[in-house]
């Protein structure tokens, strides 16, 4: 009976002893691993003798492995498998890599089936879990709120930091964090320098994205390049995404080339380097994906491009970041929207106001 009244028993800030050692389970994509980078600052912060480690997806480890608050990052091979029996094992291996590591504090960033099994068996002394998270049994940090954070009311990275909110009274920033690489910032000059524009003339473009719903066709992707060109001077160095590089040529060979539009091509890039070339250029224009997410982390102007998401859900809610996206009915949070040309150039037009300002 006594034990089981432990297994029920909520604890709260001040109950919260001796954490020495965190797990994170940051599982998802470029993207949802950005934008939990600003828990992981609070969290050390919060707790700046503990060692962090992270839990991600091999797509995860680029976006921390300069991350000054993690001190390891251990990879978890979830990709699906058709075998039941294999596909049962790579859960049980990620169960055993959590356990044997002997968390204070187990603190679940991914909200998905797999991170509540591991939750529910790691040995944590203290688990965390958001406050609207489901099976909050396995969870035994008292953690409230008034209203769910996913409502419209509330962006993700608003989301995200609530995590922390039963473990200090402060508020924490929202801006995610990636640390650049010098060697890298040198070598992504050269290459923009190599180009033969001026560098103060250049932008990022990036068409990819995880999902086709998210993506814009390259006919509007060429009319905002023209636009820019004709009307600004500006010239876009093209990002070639892992996996869709087919969207680079085809924007290249069926469009610029016949067209006389000046362009950049960039090869298939490390992380680290989009996020040099993002830092040394003025603008990134992308559609709602992870590289928006890592453009947050610098001082730049991002325009993006909502073709399903609704924009409130990441918004930054600071003057560079300008929105494109048609009409969301109030009570949807996705919607698919055919994004008029006249649209896109009213964004470029603002977003150019912005630059001038």
């Amino acid at each position: 009976m006594q034990r089981y009244m432990m297994f029920l028993k909520k604890y709260k800030k001040e109950d919260l002893k001796n954490i020495e050692k965190i797990g994170v389970i940051m599982f998802g994509l470029l993207g949802d691993v950005i934008l939990r980078t600003p828990v992981l600052h609070a969290l050390k912060e919060i707790y700046p003798n503990a060692k962090m480690v992270a839990f991600v997806d091999p797509i995860g480890k680029a976006v921390l492995e300069n991350n000054n608050d993690v001190d390891e990052i251990i990879v978890i091979d979830r990709k699906k498998e058709k075998n039941k029996l294999r596909q049962n094992y790579k859960k049980l291996q990620a169960i055993l890599a959590l356990r044997k590591e002997k968390f204070d504090l187990l603190v679940n960033l991914y909200n998905g089936g797999s991170s509540r099994l591991m939750v529910q068996f790691s040995g944590a002394r203290y688990k965390l879990g958001f406050c609207m998270q489901k099976n909050q049994k396995i969870y035994n940090i008292e953690n409230k709120c008034a209203e769910d954070r996913l409502k419209e009311r509330q962006s993700l990275y608003n989301y995200m930091i609530s995590i922390v909110e039963p473990l200090s009274d402060k508020k924490f920033p929202l801006k995610p964090l990636f640390n650049l690489d010098t060697e890298s910032l040198v070598k992504m000059q050269n290459l923009l320098d190599a180009s033969g524009y001026e560098s103060d003339k250049i932008y990022l473009l990036n068409m990819g994205a995880s999902k086709e719903d998210k993506m814009l066709t390259s006919e509007k992707y060429f009319l905002m390049i023209r636009y820019i060109y004709e009307k600004y001077s500006y010239i876009p160095a093209i990002i070639a995404n892992p996996g869709q590089e087919y969207l680079q040529q085809e924007l290249i060979t069926v469009y610029l080339r016949d067209n006389d539009i000046p362009y950049i091509k960039l090869p298939t890039l490390p992380l680290v380097d989009i996020a040099s070339l993002i830092k040394l250029t003025k603008f990134i224009i992308t559609p709602d994906t992870g590289l928006m997410h890592l453009a947050m982390a610098f001082d730049n102007y991002i325009m993006t491009i909502f073709t399903y998401t609704h924009p409130i859900f990441v918004d930054p809610h600071n003057d560079k970041f300008v929105a494109v996206y048609e009409r969301f009915d109030e009570d949807k949070l996705y919607q698919h929207q055919n994004i008029s040309t006249q649209n896109i150039i009213n964004a470029i037009v603002i977003l150019f106001k912005k630059l001038k300002s």
